[in-house]
């Protein structure tokens, strides 16, 4: 064949456009390091005392200080991580040889028990053939699937200890009533934690119309707390616990001009956190029970409740109490299949309706009250006071369940503990204590026993409502610490007075007294359970309502931003919004699900999910472009960026004093932009309800009647636009304005606080609970749907035991029916991975001739040879840079039967921020085809824009290579390519932190001699997000027709311009933040530069500063 280069007329040179002023020049070199676990405890550490403090965010807080002075530092990893403890080091190191797999968040592979040991282990069933069947029976969902019946087939039948003689004559019945069985005198089950009934008794106040009386409601479903941490801790569910917390450090790497930065404090895992240290401190300084010298540890109890529908059609709904611990690394804690989620209370509930003067009103999914209580109030009050009894006895209900959860046997372990012998072999007296509580608002204020939608609405500070719209300033950050609720003897004082009032004095729940006394702090008459059985333990029970992302952001501010940019859009024009559906249309995928297909009309919000919103978030910022006249375009793309920003950094599974640092800054700048964008882009449009909100007012209008035509008032506190004066007309939309007087909005100054307490968001989303909600809702499928509450519980006892069979059973790869978890698709330390196959492949001189005026094609053998060559030279001698290869290097270099073999796949392998394990597929043909590598360009440290070189994958190969520079031919090697298109820096874009924008790139023009290159797969970073800048529109001018970097429904055609998405994920975005663990970076010098120059403005008249680092 000829290797010669064929001529291919050169297009007009394109003047303006994006040039690679490097081409011919590789990549810097992309070092992959592969996760590992903490350095292993030292054997016989010496006691070190007088370590040097780190430099930490909050400096005064000791972390508990140490047990005897004591402090002992295990040594560094490849990362920089170690960990301090505080006396005595543990006796089990939970972290022990952690591996990739553990990282990956893959489990590892199971052992088995002796045959002789395997009756007893798997009663009640006779025999292994039983065993396996009902657990086949009994896993999975009750609508059975081709998985399912995989698994029959592989796990049961054909299993070869199956034979299904064994079967015949079985008491099914009789089995499964064993296998639920909850009695105290079965021998079957080692713990005691199955569930029990009981009632809980309140009393209903009727003001001075009646004395109050006693309301009992029945079918409370529970499980003791205490027995629940005895059993789950004895279990092969506690493998992993961490029962000795330490503080994780961080030394970050060395600056360019050699200086080691100070330590910093690592938050993620409640176990690392100042709270868990300081109780685990607060706990070994107190004094032993007598006689006991056993080793102590505390019990991080986390708490979630919320009600679900448990059928798409119907009323059926359960309100479960789940209960986690967080002792559990999160990352398993986060996963359903961990089986983290134990629940231990289904409160009873049922939707209430009554009627008011002839209207038919439905109490909210918070209502847990039976609908007979509604005939008792209504023989011994007017009307006018039902709704506040209701409210009172449900929060009076809620905390009597929790007084029967919270029981004398609980307040008596968290005091003196409970002995339990765990599942790593070491017998210690452990103590409950409470770290959080995981709600969304309706709930929160229950719990919490605050008012909701009251003049002071957050249940951790007393900042009033009408002062929420200075969030971000250093009046509202003081104000906070200053009001912060606190469970004192005021507090308690006033509350056991209102209930004087209400109780001995015949007052009404809503009388004034009660009113003048509660309403200035919006406190309830209702005593707090926590505060009354756990006031010792918990000595501030309001800081146990963390905040909740979920709700608060991609379900709150986010979605109520985005709701107004839409109403903005529809009063600018529905131009506007068709162009705005049309784009979001257009948005790529990215991930296996980072990013989905935006389908139908956004604007129209139908059925989103609070994952939705957050990918509408992440791809916004290109979608709105242009769509707004100046100066609202850059206002808004100003507040989007902040927004997201915010946002990432509030999401990040790991922080850093410095990432903290950020949190708080970043806070008062999205502050600043969401204050501006209201004041002036919102006060310029006469924004109106949207179609769907409009119509949604109009139904429930006709459903209350003409009584209430006037309006209600929001149900919600998180609403955050609030409706106006009504324009004439039924139908007519009404004015709505942009609302920052929320509690949603306020919480979001809390986070850093609450990361540094008790770890990050994700330790104690409710999105854990949200997702625990699927089990029960497949429970309940297998339920007769009558007194399923029941059937419910036994279900939970069946799999939860079954679960733990399985386990004893399966100690090693041999275990009957459970075979070892599947490897990984490639292996996790590999950084990537092309499919060895060689069926498919193209003959070079042949590819060559198609593609003759292909300009993807041009000199495609010399450009290939000479690409391999300068990787082989670059390999042999690292710190060599070559422009050119010479020809003579070439003559001796061939490819094997002149073939090179065509993939298309490839698996990225890379580390996270976090110090994790994640993978990225190049797809061809698919929005699954750009790769960032780093940058080889000599351009000032401070210029985060060429970190990273962007590129079009439109080739994935390997060739077998006979190389014979060296006189000697050797055998043929693999190497692996990939054929790229390069994209460029838009010269004359400005993008950055200080610019609120994006980096914008574009397409190299053909003109360009670098516009299609080689690229060695080992110098892909991961894959990258990169979103069409709309408003720039396409073009044909970059490139002739080519069929092999365009697929042919681009009509030969390329978007302009690109915008780099850094917020498609948090490793994504902090990539170019820096300060990433993972990653082994510091922080941009241009976020720094940002950072400091934010809080020294004066946009506000608020002139705080606030620390930095």
């Amino acid at each position: 064949m000829s290797d010669e280069p064929v001529d291919i007329p050169e297009p007009p040179a394109d003047i303006g456009r994006v040039q690679r002023s490097t081409r011919g020049r590789l990549p810097a070199r992309y070092r992959d390091n592969i996760p590992e676990g903490p350095a292993p405890l030292p054997p016989n550490p010496p006691p070190t005392l007088d370590i040097p403090s780190v430099s930490a965010e909050n400096t005064e807080h000791n972390s508990g200080g140490s047990v005897n002075g004591l402090k002992t530092r295990t040594s560094v990893n490849r990362f920089g991580l170690m960990r301090e403890y505080n006396g005595p080091l543990p006796s089990v190191d939970p972290e022990d040889e952690v591996g990739l797999r553990e990282l990956a968040d893959e489990s590892a592979a199971p052992e088995v028990h002796s045959s002789e040991q395997r009756g007893l282990l798997i009663a009640p069933y006779p025999n292994t053939s039983a065993f396996l069947f009902g657990r086949w029976f009994w896993n999975g969902a009750a609508n059975k699937s081709e998985a399912d019946r995989a698994d029959l087939l592989e796990n049961c039948i054909l299993h070869p200890e199956f034979d299904p003689a064994d079967l015949r004559g079985l008491n099914w019945k009789k089995i499964d009533r064993d296998l639920a069985s909850t009695t105290t005198d079965s021998n079957l089950w080692g713990s005691q934690d199955g569930w029990k009934f009981t009632s809980v008794t309140i009393k209903v106040p009727f003001g001075n119309s009646s004395p109050p009386q006693d309301y009992t409601v029945h079918g409370l479903a529970y499980r003791p707390l205490e027995d629940v941490i005895a059993s789950v801790f004895a279990s092969e569910l506690s493998a992993g616990y961490h029962y000795t917390p330490y503080q994780k450090l961080w030394q970050p790497p060395r600056t360019s001009g050699g200086c080691a930065p100070p330590l910093e404090k690592v938050y993620g895992e409640l176990y690392t956190s100042n709270a868990f240290l300081d109780a685990d401190a607060e706990l070994q300084r107190s004094p032993r029970e007598p006689g006991c010298d056993l080793p102590r540890a505390v019990v991080a109890c986390m708490p979630w409740s919320d009600s679900t529908h448990l059928a798409e059609y119907g009323n059926a709904s359960l309100w479960p109490i789940y209960l986690l611990f967080g002792n559990q690394s999160k990352y398993a804690r986060g996963r359903p299949s961990s089986n983290a989620c134990h629940h231990v209370a289904y409160i009873p509930k049922a939707c209430i309706f009554h009627d008011i003067q002839g209207i038919l009103q439905t109490h909210s999914m918070t209502s847990q009250l039976p609908s007979d209580i509604d005939d008792l109030i209504h023989k011994h009050t007017e009307n006018q006071g039902i709704d506040k009894i209701l409210t009172h006895c449900r929060r009076e209900l809620m905390h009597g369940i929790w007084r029967v959860l919270l029981s004398d046997g609980f307040v008596h372990a968290c005091q003196h503990g409970i002995v339990v012998e765990c599942y790593d072999g070491i017998t210690r007296r452990l103590y409950p204590r409470f770290f959080t509580y995981s709600a969304d608002y309706p709930e929160k204020v229950l719990l919490a026993t605050v008012r909701d939608m009251g003049n002071c609405p957050c249940p951790r500070c007393l900042v009033a409502k009408d002062n929420i719209n200075a969030v971000g300033t250093m009046r509202d950050m003081s104000t906070r610490v200053q009001k912060l609720r606190v469970d004192s003897v005021d507090r308690r004082f006033k509350v056991n007075t209102a209930r004087l009032f209400i109780y001995e004095q015949g007052k009404g729940i809503g009388s004034t007294v009660v009113e003048n006394l509660l309403k200035p702090q919006s406190l309830v008459p209702t005593v707090n359970a926590f505060s009354e059985r756990l006031g010792p333990f918990v000595p501030n029970f309001h800081s146990l309502f963390v905040p909740d992302f979920l709700h608060e952001w991609e379900l709150g501010v986010w979605k109520n931003l985005m709701i107004h940019l839409i109403r903005i859009l529809h009063a600018e024009s529905e131009v506007r919004v068709r162009d705005f559906n049309e784009r979001f249309r257009q948005v790529p995928i990215f991930g296996r699900d980072t990013i989905r297909r935006f389908s139908g009309n956004v604007s129209e919000m139908k059925q989103m999910a609070a994952r939705d919103f957050e990918d509408a978030l992440q791809c916004f910022i290109p979608v709105i472009e242009a769509l707004l006249p100046q100066p609202h375009n850059k206002i808004v793309l100003d507040v989007l960026f902040d927004t997201a920003c915010l946002h990432a950094l509030h999401k990040l599974r790991m922080h850093t004093d410095s990432t903290i640092s950020l949190v708080r800054v970043f806070f008062r700048i999205f502050s600043n932009s969401l204050r501006r964008f209201s004041n002036v882009t919102c006060a310029a449009y006469q924004t109106t309800e949207l179609p769907k909100e409009a119509k949604a007012r109009l139904q429930r209008q006709q459903q209350r009647g003409p009584q209430r035509e006037g309006g209600a008032p929001a149900t919600s506190i998180s609403v955050m636009a609030a409706p106006t004066a009504t324009p004439p007309g039924k139908g007519a939309p009404r004015r709505k304005e942009f609302n920052m007087n929320t509690y949603k909005l306020h919480s979001l100054g809390d986070y850093p606080d609450c990361i540094v307490s008790v770890g990050t968001m994700d330790s104690h989303s409710t999105q854990i609970g949200e997702l625990a909600h699927r089990i029960a809702k497949r429970r309940y499928a297998r339920t007769s749907k009558k007194d399923f509450i029941h059937q419910l519980t036994n279900i939970e006892r069946r799999e939860t035991r079954l679960q733990h069979i399985s386990h004893e059973l399966t100690k090693d790869n041999t275990a009957p029916g459970s075979p070892g978890a599947a490897p990984p698709h490639i292996p996790l330390s590999d950084h990537h991975h092309i499919a060895r196959s060689q069926k498919t492949y193209e003959y070079l001189p042949h590819f060559v001739r198609i593609h003759l005026t292909d300009p993807a094609a041009k000199d495609f053998i010399q450009r290939l040879k000479e690409h391999l060559v300068r990787r082989l030279i670059c390999a042999a001698t690292p710190d060599l840079l070559l422009a050119n290869i010479a020809e003579d290097q070439l003559r001796f270099f061939h490819f094997e039967h002149d073939r090179i073999y065509r993939h298309q796949t490839m698996r990225i392998n890379y580390t996270t921020y976090d110090v994790r394990r994640a993978q990225d597929i190049i797809h061809l043909g698919t929005d699954h085809c750009h790769v960032m590598v780093l940058s080889n360009e000599d351009q000032p440290e401070d210029s985060h824009a060429t970190h990273f070189w962007y590129a079009k994958v439109i080739g994935i190969y390997h060739a077998n290579v006979f190389d014979g520079r060296n006189g000697a031919m050797l055998p043929p090697k693999r190497m692996e390519f990939l054929h790229v298109r390069w994209f460029g820096r838009d010269p004359e874009w400005r993008s950055g932190w200080a610019a609120k924008r994006l980096d914008r790139i574009g397409f190299v023009p053909e003109s360009d001699g670098g516009a299609f290159e080689f690229l060695d797969p080992a110098d892909v970073v991961r894959g990258c997000h990169l979103v069409p800048a709309f408003a720039e529109g396409r073009t044909s001018i970059l490139l002739r027709p080519s069929s092999l970097s365009r697929p042919p429904s681009d009509n030969h055609t390329d978007w302009e311009r690109y915008y780099v998405n850094w917020f498609v994920d948090r490793d994504m975005f902090m990539r170019y933040l820096g300060g990433a663990v993972g990653h082994g970076t510091l922080l941009s010098p241009s976020v720094m530069s940002h950072c400091s120059s934010a809080t020294t403005s004066n946009e506000q008249d608020d002139t705080g500063a606030i620390t930095l680092f």
